[in-house]
């Protein structure tokens, strides 16, 4: 008896995810009933941390909120709608925020959420409880008030336009400690055991307090995949149902096994040059690497066609804040040779590339980088490791020269690009520029929306003035879903949502 499994596959990993769901059989038959009872999904990348006040990687929150719920949640238009808060209002100066919390919500322990555990949960990342903030977004907060029992008051140090975005984020019981080894929250999933290399399993919350959103799995089970052809031929055989963030040769490879969804993803690779190392500190090299990538060829051989050339960090997904910079670095290879020769590279250079394995879109993004840059004399190593250490190794300790990575989009627009200010925690390519400091700390502040879109706009642009690093492509995500599978929606976020997912007839 064949088992009807749904898998998720992530390759984008960046700092990124996936999604999918089955059905409980209607016609009562009991050993069909029985297969479609768990939803498989599977992971390239290793969970980073099962607490969410300490996970980093995007594929890893994405499973897990599954699990937590936020104050907010996204739609499929980007425009936020309740989730374990009913509403809230904001003063006229833009500092002081109100939330009226939807009740008779629990955890999955069986506590009922309330004020007490949105004040414990957002004390904790602003610092207000310990010597530092668990997140810098969150030490905007000076203070929070629990007005009674479904009712909270948020105090900004300052106008904040993004703070409202930081409501998605989850959710944790007051006082409980182990979210590390047992998580508990209050979203349609909830914990049931996690094996490092091998995989999460969930079961279905049936106090989940979503009413029309029940899960329709009993269990769900996320397990580390890594080979793509394993999963490309379980695909075929339908021993998968559902695979996310495929590349654009992948779902070529499916044909009509499955159904394929493409849709722009709100994500931007890049490769990424480390700012302090020796080479890289000099501009015009910077720009030299600039003009040097051929764009239109990575997009073309590693996503067949099916992506947006950027010159900035900022995908056109957000479209009145993006800032279309037309084809600001045209592939010049004449140019590149002489702002090299400017620099004082006239007989070479050389760099390490060091790319997240598990990702075989930045594999091949890197090895087309390799193959162009030789053309200038420039010599590249490909440094391959696994994405638990790049998240170590690149992205926290910045031990590197240069990197081939993706980075999802959020709804807010400072989000995107504030990891670029000169002293921001996620900075990894230590990028430091007074100009673009100013322009990120005045869109935050804006009184009006047009200022806030002239901010954004202005800080595109310094990056791609500034050749803070090689601004790729934004790819456009491919899914592969088994045919009659329906209810998986699209966002314009990294957003994985089980709920609604169903198995039709075939």
């Amino acid at each position: 008896m064949k088992r009807i499994t749904l898998v998720l596959t992530f390759f984008l990993g960046v700092l990124l995810l996936a999604g999918c769901s089955n059905s409980k059989d209607k016609a009562g038959d009991s050993d069909k009933k029985g297969e479609e009872n768990t939803l498989r999904v599977a992971m390239a990348t290793e969970i980073d941390s099962l607490d969410p006040f300490k996970m980093t990687a995007g594929d890893t929150e994405t499973i897990m909120d599954q699990v937590f719920d936020g104050l907010f949640d996204v739609d499929t238009d980007g425009s936020l709608i309740p989730d374990l808060a009913e509403s809230y209002s904001v003063s006229e100066d833009g500092k002081t925020y109100d939330f009226k919390l939807k009740k008779d919500v629990y955890f999955h322990d069986g506590k009922k959420f309330g004020a007490e555990d949105v004040l414990y949960t957002y004390d904790a990342m602003a610092g207000l409880t310990s010597k530092e903030p668990l997140s810098s977004k969150f030490a905007i907060i000076d203070k929070i008030e629990v007005v009674d029992d479904l009712n909270v008051r948020v105090h900004l140090k300052e106008r904040q336009n993004g703070f409202i975005y930081l409501t998605l984020r989850p959710i944790v019981e007051k006082d409980y400690k182990d979210n590390g080894s047992k998580p508990i929250g209050t979203g349609p999933y909830q914990f049931v055991s996690y094996t490092p290399g091998e995989g999460l399993k969930l079961k279905k919350f049936e106090d989940y307090h979503k009413k029309d959103h029940i899960a329709h799995f009993e269990n769900l089970e996320v397990i580390r995949i890594t080979d793509r052809q394993t999963m490309i031929m379980a695909l075929k055989n339908k021993d998968l149902d559902l695979a996310d963030r495929i590349s654009a040769e992948e779902a070529d490879q499916l044909g009509d096994a499955c159904t394929i969804n493409n849709f722009p993803q709100n994500l931007v690779q890049v490769m990424g040059l480390n700012n302090d190392f020796k080479a890289f500190q000099d501009k015009n090299v910077r720009l030299a690497l600039n003009y040097a990538i051929d764009r239109d060829e990575i997009i073309e051989s590693a996503a067949e066609g099916k992506a947006t050339k950027l010159f900035s960090s900022f995908s056109p997904a957000l479209k009145e804040y993006f800032e279309d910079l037309g084809e600001y670095y045209p592939h010049d290879i004449e140019k590149a040779k002489a702002l090299l020769k400017e620099a004082g590279y006239e007989k070479g250079l050389s760099f390490k590339l060091t790319v997240p394995s598990d990702y075989k879109y930045h594999m091949n993004t890197a090895e087309l980088i390799q193959a162009q840059l030789q053309k200038v004399g420039v010599e590249v190593t490909i440094d391959p490791i696994e994405f638990s250490s790049w998240l170590t190794k690149v992205y926290k300790d910045r031990d590197y020269e240069a990197t081939v990575v993706g980075f999802i989009g959020y709804l807010d627009p400072v989000q995107i690009l504030g990891r670029y200010t000169s002293e921001n925690e996620k900075n990894y390519i230590n990028f430091k520029s007074k100009d673009f400091d100013a322009a990120i700390s005045n869109a935050e502040k804006a009184s009006t929306k047009d200022e806030e879109i002239k901010n954004i706009k202005e800080s595109q642009k310094i990056l791609a003035e500034e050749a803070a690093s090689v601004f790729i492509a934004d790819p456009d995500n491919n899914q592969a879903l088994r045919k009659g599978l329906t209810g998986l929606n699209q966002y314009p976020i990294q957003k994985l949502n089980l709920e609604d997912v169903k198995l039709e007839n075939e």
